[in-house]
């Protein structure tokens, strides 16, 4: 695969949209254009023997499509988690404003619509550590007894060998054919009927290694509606991750 780039890409479409945008364009053995909006950048995945003017007239046609994906990548970056003074944070389903408070011992306290982080000499970064501090614990608290009793009790707490926390860059959990379950303990930040989902959706995989009908129908026993919970993960998990 090959890449090169135009810069800029100026375009008039349909309803008058106008945009102006870098565009990647990258070769391959493909046989059909296809564009990608990813992280606010425009990608052309094009066959080698396109020309430029085939694609700019492809970007020409998808114009309005680009312009909502833009706009749709705009405000989730503006919504994305960042622990900065003043920000908001997504807490259990209810935004709250970050503050950050000067005291000597080190806790993270919710007051009404607020996230408190309290430190001595607080910067953005002393604070995610904090906030990074905060969540493993919780999720220490929370998540092991709570995936170790559901084990007991769908009879497969045997089959368990080993839970981990860990930060990820896009899984929420995972669970491997030698009994080890991982979660991502940013988890925490969600609603906790989310949470429980999570916890369910990994024991269940020690039983069904698999995402088949006898896996869902599984899930959906202990957790009824489970597309509901799937779905809420996937409109709001770009608020959750720092």
């Amino acid at each position: 695969m090959t890449k090169s780039k135009i810069i800029p890409l100026n375009f008039v479409g349909k309803g008058h949209l106008s945009s102006h945008y870098d565009c990647d364009i990258l070769r391959s053995g493909r046989k059909t254009l296809a564009i990608h909006v990813k992280h606010r950048k425009v990608e052309v995945r094009s066959p080698f023997y396109a020309s430029k003017s085939e694609i700019r007239k492809f970007l020409e046609n998808n114009n309005a499509w680009i312009h909502q994906r833009l706009n749709e990548e705009s405000l989730r970056y503006e919504e994305s988690l960042r622990i900065e003074k003043g920000r908001k944070i997504l807490f259990r389903a209810r935004e709250l404003e970050i503050v950050f408070r000067e005291g000597r011992n080190q806790r993270v306290l919710i007051e009404g619509g607020q996230f408190v982080i309290q430190g001595h000499k607080l910067t953005a970064a002393k604070a995610k550590v904090q906030v990074e501090d905060y969540l493993i614990d919780k999720a220490s608290e929370y998540l092991l007894p709570r995936a170790q009793a559901l084990a007991v009790h769908l009879g497969v707490n045997k089959r368990l060998k080993e839970i981990k926390l860990r930060k990820t860059k896009s899984k929420w959990g995972h669970c491997t054919s030698a009994g080890i379950i991982q979660f991502n303990w940013l988890i925490m930040l969600a609603p906790f009927a989310i949470i429980d989902y999570m916890i369910t959706h990994e024991v269940c995989h020690l039983i069904y290694m698999d995402h088949s009908r006898r896996y869902w129908e599984l899930i959906d026993s202990i957790c009824p509606n489970s597309e509901a919970y799937v779905s809420w993960l996937k409109e709001h998990e770009h608020r959750l991750w720092f």
